[in-house]
């Protein structure tokens, strides 16, 4: 016959510690925080770092074809590709599309 007082009760507390969460949230703002810094100093509309006129990098998109700035005008009929855009003079395929308000409905007049 066995006695109820020889019986010992063994209790096992597991506790789990998920970290991952937290690096994974750490992840995400250092992510998120290098593209800002990469986006102001290399372009982000303003000029970034190296394009102080405006032209939102080092080379110009005024050569390429295309309507860069969205405003509906791409290079020739764009006046931010000249340098006294305001009577279309000295065009220059180096400088950038940056302003698209500014494009003329109907191109270069």
């Amino acid at each position: 016959m066995s006695d109820e007082s020889d019986k010992t009760e063994i209790t096992v507390n597991v506790e789990v510690n998920n970290d991952s969460t937290k690096t994974l949230l750490v992840a995400a703002v250092v992510i998120i925080v290098g593209i800002g810094i990469a986006l102001s100093l290399f372009g982000g509309g303003d000029g970034g770092l190296f394009g102080g006129d405006g032209a939102g990098g080092i080379e110009g998109n005024c050569g390429d074809d295309a309507d860069n700035d969205g405003g509906g005008q791409a290079d020739r009929d764009d006046p931010d590709c000249y340098n006294e855009p305001e009577v279309w003079k000295g065009y220059d395929a180096n400088r950038s599309e940056t302003n698209g308000s500014n494009d003329p409905p109907q191109g270069r007049p």
